[in-house]
């Protein structure tokens, strides 16, 4: 009797346990005040809206029956060898569809599939982010999101993590832009993926028939914009916690601001997301166009806190955030440029050189697959971007144009179209000139003649061997070389102040111990020591702090020793002649 008592209060716990759970479901699920979705899948669990989302990723992946597709793209790829093509095997998936898919897309689409579309990432802000608190009448952003033959989990994931991660009275919308993609599933699948799981005024999905690349494809989704601002992301990105509200809150203050977060890295083999705490860097670029990063000057850091808004010199191209009435006053992008490249060089030198600012914006954090190229080019890259570079080029930097120009065989012959349009802007807008932005914005790029007492390639005595800066772009001290002489201004240009600093492109040339032994390096101008040097009448270049000269040894490293006249190994010569002539 006892035992039959005891099973019916086990059964009695039982279903109020049930019940309990149940009601909780329910009220989760249903209520009209936390629902943001018309329909939850089953895979899919609902969000917390609250000011820091408490997302519970699903454990199942992302399922659709990709067979006839995966044999449509092993067809289209089988051709291509590649059985040495170490760079694209991974360990995801059967091999010879793993390499061929990843030679396509860049990434690895089956861990893609595998892993949470709406999967949580760890908080990568900065210390004293999670604290700040900010104005509850921040505007609301739309989010413009162009793609072309993306694969469909990185872009649903992408727009996921946008809604588990951004305060639901902030965002207005996203806008997807099918750049006329021409896999089968991104127009069949992912609309009815859409359609199903999310408010139709939520998700806005739009194809355009012809390929018109990143840039117009972002000047499309501009059209359906209804926010005050307006956010341009790639296809293949996770946002942080609190993303959007700081970049919101720098805009507030200063509607001439393009706001950009702090890039993560979401590995593109094996889709995790890494950050490096602490970690904060810029953009720059040389005159070759080529963007990199680099580290902020001391002056700007100093006083500041880490998770202090920070001035950038170049866009963020994966994303940022602006004004739409700002946007659109100063000239939107460029629609004559093509496809991708050079856009954010443009937008930057326009933004800063007509009155704007560009913001690294420390505590929004947004991850971003590293690929060696996500965009195709129906007329070359190289071509492609020769265009997009003369039609910067010739509007915003007017004499400086000599050094980019020298270093594109054919670019000041190619045609460009009509930049009258563009030139109208910059003088309604009474914008400065590019050498307000080189002594304001980015004073690390060197304008080889001016405040020179000499400049050219530095070449020995013999002439066969130059000065090298091996094509080195970042920041930390590398080894000063020489290699044979090329009459390239871009690895083998230096000029010697009339301050003393001895420069190559953006670099100064310093002198380190190494062992027993000086040896120079170049490094950032601007990090830490600052040498300075005197070019004497016998053709020396002599350290005025160690009183050495520059030697060259028979294995052709260079050394600091002491200076004598009548050895050929301290004799160096300035060669400006044919630098800034040819190509033009």
């Amino acid at each position: 009797m006892r035992l039959h008592f005891r099973r019916i209060f086990y059964m009695i716990c039982l279903v109020l346990a049930c019940i309990c759970i149940t009601s909780t479901i329910y009220i989760t699920l249903f209520s009209k005040k936390s629902r943001r979705f018309r329909v939850v899948p089953e895979y899919m669990r609902e969000v917390n809206h609250a000011k820091k989302s408490l997302v519970i990723a699903n454990q199942e992946p992302l399922y659709w029956d990709l067979t006839s597709e995966t044999n449509k793209l092993v067809e289209k790829l089988k051709a291509i060898n590649l059985t040495n093509d170490k760079e694209y095997k991974m360990d995801f998936g059967p091999d010879d569809l793993t390499q061929a898919f990843q030679k396509n897309y860049n990434l690895n689409i089956f861990k893609s599939d595998k892993i949470p579309l709406n999967r949580d990432v760890p908080d990568s802000r900065p210390r004293g982010c999670a604290s700040l608190v900010y104005p509850d009448d921040l505007p609301t952003t739309s989010v413009v999101i162009p793609f072309h033959n993306e694969w469909p989990s990185v872009i649903i994931r992408t727009v996921y993590s946008l809604i588990n991660r951004t305060p639901e009275k902030l965002l207005k919308q996203i806008i997807l832009v099918d750049d006329a993609s021409d896999v089968e599933i991104l127009r069949t699948h992912l609309k009815n993926y859409f359609e199903e799981n999310f408010p139709k005024n939520l998700v806005l999905l739009i194809r355009l028939d012809t390929r018109q690349g990143l840039i117009r494809a972002r000047l499309e989704g501009l059209k359906y914009v209804t926010s005050q601002v307006v956010s341009f992301f790639d296809s293949h990105m996770e946002v942080n916690y609190d993303w959007l509200q700081p970049l919101l809150y720098e805009i507030v203050k200063n509607k001439q601001t393009i706001a950009m977060g702090q890039l993560d890295y979401v590995h593109r083999e094996t889709l995790d997301y890494n950050f490096y705490p602490g970690y904060r860097t810029r953009y720059g670029f040389r005159w070759d166009m080529q963007f990199f990063e680099t580290y902020f000057r001391p002056d700007q850091l100093k006083g500041k806190k880490d998770s202090d808004p920070m001035p950038g010199v170049l866009m963020v191209g994966p994303g940022f955030t602006v004004d739409v009435d700002y946007f659109k006053s100063i000239g939107e992008y460029d629609g004559d440029m093509m496809i991708w490249g050079g856009e954010n060089i443009e937008l930057a030198w326009r933004v800063w050189m007509c009155g704007g600012q560009l913001l690294h914006v420390a505590c929004s954090h947004i991850g971003h697959i590293e690929r060696s190229q996500p965009y195709s080019f129906p007329k070359g890259r190289r071509l492609t971007e020769m265009h997009n570079y003369k039609r910067a080029v010739e509007v915003w930097l007017g004499d400086y144009k000599i050094y980019v120009y020298n270093l594109f065989p054919g670019m000041k012959a190619l045609d460009v179209g009509d930049l009258s349009e563009r030139i109208a802007i910059k003088s309604r807008l009474k914008c400065q000139d590019f050498s307000w932005f080189m002594k304001n914005v980015w004073p690390e790029l060197m304008p080889y003649k001016e405040n020179s007492s000499i400049w050219g390639q530095i070449s020995t005595q013999d002439g066969h061997l130059c000065l090298d800066n091996n094509d080195y772009v970042f920041s930390d001290p590398v080894l000063l070389m020489v290699k044979p002489c090329t009459r390239n201004l871009q690895t083998q240009g230096f000029a010697l102040g009339t301050d003393g600093q001895l420069r190559a492109t953006i670099h100064c040339v310093v002198v380190k111990v190494v062992g027993e032994d000086l040896i120079p390096h170049i490094q950032n101008c601007f990090l830490s020591q600052v040498d300075f040097w005197t070019y004497s009448k016998e053709h020396q270049l002599i350290h005025q702090r160690y009183n050495l000269c520059l030697e060259i040894l028979k294995n052709s490293i260079l050394v600091m020793r002491s200076c004598n006249e009548g050895i050929f190994s301290q004799k160096w010569f300035f060669k400006p002649e044919g630098l800034l002539e040819q190509n033009n």
